[in-house]
This record gives C-alpha cells, structure tokens and sequence, in this order.
C-alpha cells in the first residue's frame, strides 16, 4: 500500500522541518493531542522515530520569514505540539502493534475524532482522523500499520489548516526521513536518537 506510507512520510519529514527551536511543554488538556506515550516500542526495532516537540519559538518563524520562506512560516505559525511514534515490525511483532493501533483507534471513536480518510489493503489499514472545536481544525492524527513491516502513529496539535498542512507535505522532496535527520544534525537545541533502546515498558496495551 505506497499511498499511506507516502501520506505518513510526508508528515514525518513536516515534522522534521518544524523540529528546530522546539521546547517540551505539557498539552494534555489541549482539545486535539491525542496521547502516546503508553505505546511500547521494541528494543529489537531497527527502524524507530521517537519525536516529541512542544510549541515552535516564534524565532524560527521569524528565521524562515527571513529567509522568504512563506510556506514554513505559515506552517510554524499553525502548529502547536508535534508528536511521532513510528518503528519497524520485526519477526513476532505484529501482535504488539496491532494492539496499539487498537487502543488508539478506539480511543479515536470515543473521544469523537472525524475519520477523514481511510484505507485498507489486506491486513494494512491508514486512517487520518481529525478534531474540530466547533468549527476550529484543533488536532490532526495519523495511523498508519503495515503488517511485518512497520506502524506509525502522529498527533498534531494547534490551529490547524488542513489544506496548508497537505499543500505543504506535497511540497516536500526528500529521499527519505533518513535524510532529513542528517540535514538536522548539528543545529543546536536539536538531539535526535536514531535507535533507542530505552524505552519504558506498559502493561496496558
């Protein structure tokens, strides 16, 4: 299925294009975040992303308006909180992550998210689901499982424009989130883990 794992890619690398002068704070109560912490990633994953980013400081906005990128500061202004999850199926894995994408499927349904998009080929599903406060775009969430291969899941949170948000992706042309993880390399305030392999153990999933 190339079209969700194209879809996810491109918010993957929106994600690595917004990581700069992030700073941690705590969104819980915000409307549109969707919680992710209690998913267990496997120590034997060789493929993980692990992102959490808080608000963008308005410096960067004001780098890239600098910099007559108008697009990005568009994207820097909208966006509040920026969380990704994503790692490879090894052999035996699939029960663990089809659990998670359960749990947060269902948690999707109760908490009244929109699926706006949804697509299944055999075992591999993709949902984009959406979150409105009245008639405000507030939280964006992506799920993405692809059965002995991989499982994604992003949140975004702020004062959402869809249609920005795609063009944006659309606009993106990297190889790979490999690539925009070296091009990120060495800005300060950035520290990005390509494999951990400290990750807290849960129970409840």
């Amino acid at each position: 299925m190339n079209t969700p794992r194209t879809i996810v890619l491109a918010t993957l690398m929106l994600c690595l294009l917004c990581a700069g002068g992030a700073m941690a704070e705590n969104f819980a109560d915000e409307l549109g975040y969707m919680d992710l912490e209690w998913i267990v990633i496997p120590d034997d994953a060789s493929e993980i992303q692990d992102i959490d980013l808080g608000p963008i400081l308005g410096g960067i906005s004001a780098d890239a308006e600098q910099k007559g990128d108008d697009a990005l500061v568009q994207i820097l202004a909208m966006i509040r909180s920026i969380r990704v999850k994503s790692y490879s199926i090894e052999d035996g894995g699939n029960e663990m992550a089809k659990k998670s994408v359960d749990k947060v499927t269902a948690k999707l349904k109760t908490d009244d998210w929109k699926r706006l998009i949804y697509m299944k080929d055999g075992d591999e599903t993709m949902s984009v689901n959406t979150k409105y406060d009245g008639p405000d775009l507030v939280g964006l969430m992506i799920v993405n499982y692809e059965p002995d291969d991989s499982v994604a899941f992003v949140n975004v949170v702020g004062d959402l424009n869809l249609g920005t948000l795609i063009g944006l992706a659309k606009r993106l042309d990297h190889d790979s989130i490999e690539d925009m993880l070296e091009d990120l390399e060495g800005i300060e305030g950035i520290e990005i883990d390509h494999d951990d392999d400290d990750h807290d153990e849960d129970d409840d999933i």
